[in-house]
């Protein structure tokens, strides 16, 4: 029978600490046993397979986040063709992917080079073209890299869209992602540049801090579309004689939407990629890097710990510009909540914390971002004063809330995040107080980047303009420049004829002759008959009509042009306004009561189809233009009606 003794206390804790020492000294001895015939070049080996243990888990992370900012061309391409009248949707999608691909072979053959090459001076880089002696290892960087190169020379394209030539276009991205921009990536990012704060010894001992791009890549990019969009022009009718903007609304609210949140989606690649590491560094054993503070505090230099901090600041400077959007469109549209203006400040907001996503609290970031909301708003209202045509607002997007970025880091960024992520420690930002040195070096950014990017890119766009290759012609505006480049509409009204294939292609195909020449737009066309007897069911019953043979146009509606009128929305019948510039087609009333076109037919069918008409003008009016493809079949069907 067991019997209980009662221990003293005491007499516990000592037994139990004897237990411990023991089960410690021969847990010692253990190792000591299995590590005794361990040499050094044994725990070199070690160390060394972690680090390469390290480079691929920060290899891996660079590629995955450079394949999401590449993923924001897709969002780029699909705000941009939202953002602009149906006529020009294949215009705007053929520039995104010629900026990525044309910048691809841009940055490898020289822009690598000049932003990051090995021999390098303060201002530019001067080794290593085409990647030449570059090893795999240095490919991963290289990649991500040049997916922020396509970034910004993708903004351009929203500033010039609908009437900038595709060749002006493609000239001006070649010169921005061999030299223009390439320059200002190596003053700020690289160990050289003369405005790093990873400098060996960085300007007022401070440096600029843009972690992920604001001026680097936004700025870059907003600078050389808004000297495009005055060089080229406004589109037409854009503005009135008096200089009052005229309202030209995109074609597609839902194209709007899928590519603002792309673009978020991305951003979480761009900001949490920039710093290039994911892994973190053991200081004693694998040489991380530590920094003491001013409060005698030491923290590690941790691209974990960076990463992390991108997070919280890319959701909430997004929701928080979001929600300032909502409140100031019902405020400045008397209540009405604009789509389009409440993605553009979401991305305002993004473009707002993009320099000092790896330093600033969650809190700062949301305030930053709802700043930045109201920030775009103001300019994009100040370049309509100016009289200054910007389609997507990419300059008051990625300008002024670029510029705002900047000036956020030297006043909000706190000083332990700072130093995690690697900047210098005591010039931190200006309200957590760490001086004025920082804020003084991001207005240096600020100056340089306008300055260089004016002074290189002027010279190009006034080039282009006095050789008459900057700006598509008249007629091609009117009509598209899907129909005047592209081989027609993005959106073929024939389903039945490829859209791949030139008019002169088409017209071939199906013996008629071509010309060159289409129908003035404002001509009327003449219907083909339709099929006389028959219900919509193809069965026999009075009024009804037969359905429309395959590629015959669909059946007249009854209504007149006062009631197709009254049915759309106030908003969007303004001049140059209805249809967001996606041609509306009205049919006529001949006997002016509202009927259609008079009587039944004899034989119970649908009455005489009344002729139709694409009204309105082009340059930024109120019709639709069909592609010419479309334009041919009509006609045929047009010819084959008049000859029975």
């Amino acid at each position: 029978m067991a019997v209980a003794v009662a221990v003293p206390a005491a007499t516990a804790v000592a037994v139990a600490s004897a237990a411990a020492e023991a089960v410690s000294t021969a847990a010692r001895q253990a190792v000591a046993n299995e590590t005794a015939g361990v040499t050094a070049a044994d725990l070199a080996a070690v160390v060394a397979q972690v680090r390469l243990h390290a480079d691929a888990i920060d290899a891996g992370f660079i590629t995955l986040t450079g394949i999401l900012v590449l993923s924001m061309q897709t969002g780029f391409a699909m705000l941009t063709a939202g953002s602009v009248r149906a006529k020009n949707v294949k215009s705007v999608l053929m520039k995104v992917l010629m900026d990525t691909c044309l910048g691809g072979v841009a940055w490898m053959l020289f822009g690598n080079s000049f932003a990051h090459g090995t021999s390098a001076n303060g201002f530019i880089g001067h080794s290593g073209w085409a990647l030449g002696g570059a090893q795999s290892t240095d490919f991963a960087v290289f990649f991500f890299r040049w997916t922020l190169s396509a970034t910004s020379a993708t903004i351009v394209s929203g500033a010039v869209a609908e009437r900038a030539s595709f060749y002006a276009y493609l000239t001006a991205t070649a010169w921005l992602s061999s030299f223009v921009y390439p320059v200002v990536a190596h003053a700020v990012w690289d160990e050289a540049g003369w405005l790093s704060a990873f400098a060996e010894t960085p300007l007022l001992q401070s440096g600029a801090v843009d972690h992920a791009g604001c001026g680097v890549v936004h700025m870059v990019g907003a600078v050389c579309g808004f000297w495009g969009a005055v060089v080229t022009g406004p589109r037409r009718g854009r503005f009135a004689e008096s200089g009052k903007p005229v309202p030209i609304p995109g074609h597609s609210a839902p194209l709007t939407l899928l590519g603002g949140m792309l673009l978020w989606t991305g951003w979480y690649g761009f900001n949490s990629g920039s710093g290039l590491s994911l892994a973190t560094a053991e200081p004693s054993l694998f040489g991380g890097v530590t920094r003491q503070l001013a409060d005698g505090t030491r923290v590690a230099v941790s691209g974990l710990a960076t990463v992390q901090q991108t997070l919280p600041a890319t959701t909430l400077g997004a929701c928080g510009a979001a929600l300032v959007g909502v409140a100031l469109s019902y405020a400045i549209a008397e209540h009405v909540i604009d789509l389009g203006a409440v993605v553009n400040c979401l991305l305002a907001g993004l473009v707002s914390i993009t320099a000092g996503c790896a330093v600033f609290h969650p809190y700062v970031a949301l305030l930053v971002g709802m700043l930045g909301a109201g920030i775009y708003v103001c300019a994009s209202r100040l370049m309509l004063r100016l009289r200054i045509d910007d389609p997507l607002d990419a300059v008051a997007i990625h300008g002024a809330c670029g510029l705002w970025g900047l000036l956020a880091v030297g006043l909000f960024s706190p000083p332990v995040p700072h130093a995690v992520a690697g900047f210098p420690v005591g010039r931190h930002g200006l309200l957590f107080g760490g001086g004025w040195r920082l804020l003084v070096c991001q207005l240096i950014l600020a100056a340089f980047v306008i300055v260089w990017t004016t002074a290189t890119t002027v010279p190009l766009w006034c080039s282009l303009r006095l050789l008459g290759l900057l700006r598509v012609s008249s007629e091609g505006e009117d009509d598209g420049i899907d129909e005047l480049l592209h081989g027609g509409s993005a959106y073929p009204m024939d389903a039945g004829v490829s859209p791949w294939h030139s008019p002169k292609v088409v017209a071939s195909a199906r013996g008629l002759p071509y010309g060159g020449k289409v129908p003035s737009v404002g001509s009327t066309l003449p219907r083909p008959p339709l099929a006389a007897g028959g219900g919509d069911d193809g069965g026999g019953g009075g009024g009804g009509g037969g359905l429309p043979a395959p590629g015959e146009l669909p059946p007249a509606s009854p209504r007149s042009a006062e009631d197709v009128t009254s049915s759309v929305s106030p908003a969007s019948t303004a001049p140059s306004d209805v249809g967001g510039g996606d041609r509306v087609v009205r049919f006529h009333d001949p006997a002016g009561d509202g009927s259609g076109s008079g009587s039944s037919s004899s034989a119970g069918g649908r009455p005489p189809a009344p002729p139709h008409k694409w009204v309105g003008g082009g340059g930024g009016g109120a019709t639709r233009t069909p592609s010419p493809a479309s334009r041919l079949i009509m006609d045929e069907m047009a010819g084959a009606a008049a000859g029975a």
